[in-house]
């Protein structure tokens, strides 16, 4: 197992983590943009939003890399024999790591659930409001 690709590993674990962080962020604001209606700073906010979630999708996948090169498989198992196989102190502190990473990837999903129901409601008093009764299609809306 070579020490610079595990580096770079932990790195990228270590760098996700403060992506989720300040994923988590901009999804709290997302959700005080949507209740206050302010849809220019959300489609702002949105592109910001867009950018990490790219960021955190590429540097999912060059860890699945990592561990294909280190001779194992790119899922929940794979990580497992990889964090087993590190001497105790790092062992540990990437376990943390992996830990930390799935609580905050958790407080974004639950965020991410907070907004939609929210915009859920706002479209159901829209549909009360304007007499729209078709359920199953959504305005245009700008992505």
């Amino acid at each position: 197992m070579s020490a610079q690709l595990l580096k770079q590993f932990i790195s990228s674990l270590q760098q996700d983590v403060q992506r989720l962080d300040q994923l988590n962020q901009l999804l709290e604001q997302q959700y005080e943009l949507m209740s206050q209606r302010e849809s220019a700073q959300l489609q702002q906010l949105n592109q910001q939003s867009l950018q990490l979630m790219t960021a955190l999708e590429l540097s999912h996948n060059e860890r699945d890399t990592l561990l294909q090169q280190f001779g194992l498989q790119n899922n929940r198992d794979g990580m497992r024999q990889l964090v087993s196989r590190l001497p105790a102190p790092v062992q540990h502190g990437t376990r943390q790591l992996l830990q930390e990473l799935t609580l905050k990837a958790r407080l974004c999903h639950a965020q991410n659930e907070k907004s939609g129901k929210l915009l859920a409601s706002q479209r159901q008093l829209m549909q009360k409001l304007t007499g729209m009764h078709n359920r199953t299609s959504y305005p245009a809306m700008p992505l």
